[in-house]
């Protein structure tokens, strides 16, 4: 659903730190990207988000080509980006900020659009009038995540979503992706917690300096223990038993 090719992309041109990256990402599937820092992750999924410039390849979304889409746009072409931070208008109640990115939404589809948001969150249904700032970090990144998804994207892009969140919220956070996943929609995943990434994810890609390192199912990555040590920290055992293939 997902299909990223060659792509080059940076913040000054002639200078890229994406450096001919592709991958993959099928509906009802989660892809890590992983690799150490500096190695161009969250560079990579802001550039398919549109917000840092591509020099070259393409992004294409179910089989349309949206590399020269602003980012402004992506919502309406099916995909979703949730950056580290800021991701979520402080100063205005969770409702509003749901309201905010279902705007574009008629009447009885957002109204829909909201229920299907709060039974997935039931958390933020209960805290529907509270301000976004005055939520905890775990509930800041479910509205977050809410927003993103209310308009149904195909596709859903997210950085470091577990930073600086406790290991406990981190696990409601995951198994709120798993369910994600199960409704159809690939997720793109960039995590520098390599164990909470590996719970999750179906597939890995591995960026070492801005190239692609390393791909395939996760249970084949982690079967071989040389790799497991090298790329993955030597998450194997605590990730084996992940969901996922």
């Amino acid at each position: 659903m997902l299909r990223v090719q060659d792509l080059r992309a940076g913040y000054e041109r002639g200078a890229p730190i994406v450096r001919g990256v592709s991958i993959e990402a099928k509906g009802g599937e989660v892809v890590a990207i992983l690799g150490p820092n500096g190695a161009g992750k969250s560079t990579l999924v802001k550039a398919i988000a549109g917000t840092v410039p591509i020099e070259s390849g393409a992004v294409i979304l179910d089989g349309r080509n949206i590399t020269a889409t602003p980012a402004h746009r992506m919502a309406g072409v099916g995909l979703a980006f949730v950056p580290q931070t800021d991701n979520v208008f402080t100063t205005l109640s969770v409702i509003d900020n749901l309201e905010l990115a279902a705007h574009g939404l008629a009447g009885a589809r957002r109204r829909m659009r909201l229920a299907a948001i709060f039974e997935l969150f039931p958390d933020l249904g209960r805290q529907r009038g509270l301000d976004a700032g005055r939520l905890s970090g775990g509930q800041r990144q479910m509205l977050a995540v809410a927003r993103a998804l209310i308009v149904m994207p195909k596709a859903l892009l997210l950085d470091e979503p577990s930073a600086g969140l406790s290991p406990k919220v981190v696990a409601e956070l995951l198994a709120k992706l798993a369910e994600i996943r199960d409704s159809g929609v690939c997720i793109v995943l960039v995590e520098q917690n390599v164990r909470a990434a590996l719970t999750v994810a179906d597939r890995l890609y591995v960026l070492v300096e801005g190239r692609n390192r390393l791909e395939g199912p996760k249970r084949d990555l982690l079967q071989d223990p040389e790799i497991a040590a090298l790329y993955l920290g030597g998450a194997t055992r605590a990730a084996g038993a992940g969901t996922g293939p």
